[in-house]
């Protein structure tokens, strides 16, 4: 009884510190790089972004103007956002990039590569 307390003991707090936070919730400046292959437009922009759960759930554009993900009335499908940490020898959080996609009800599809530093 003791060896299988011992072992699922061991598999939660494994389980715990994959499924841990890692980026903490809330608004950052990104480096935001832009496409759209239908129209070749690319650019580069300094956007904020929302960070919930690890993730890129809103790219803002300032007055107002935003992407998000969840329900819109906009047409457009928001998928994507994952942060990818980038950590130093020690461990240390340095930057984080996503790539969001939003594809619109034309066929057209947006790419947005986000860097947080």
């Amino acid at each position: 009884m003791k060896k299988i307390f011992l072992i699922m003991s061991i598999l939660i707090l494994n389980y715990s510190k994959v499924s841990a936070q890692e980026i903490e919730d809330g608004w950052y400046k990104a480096t935001v790089k832009y496409s759209n292959y239908m129209t070749y437009t690319f650019e580069t922009y300094k956007l904020r972004v929302k960070v919930k759960y690890d993730k890129v759930v809103e790219i803002s554009f300032g007055e107002g103007g935003s992407i998000h993900s969840g329900y819109n009335n906009e047409g457009y499908t928001y998928s994507g956002g994952t942060l990818y940490p980038e950590k130093d020898y020690r461990g240390v959080i340095i930057s984080a990039e996503a790539s969001v996609n939003i594809y619109e009800s034309n066929g057209t599809v947006r790419n947005f590569k986000i860097k947080i530093e």
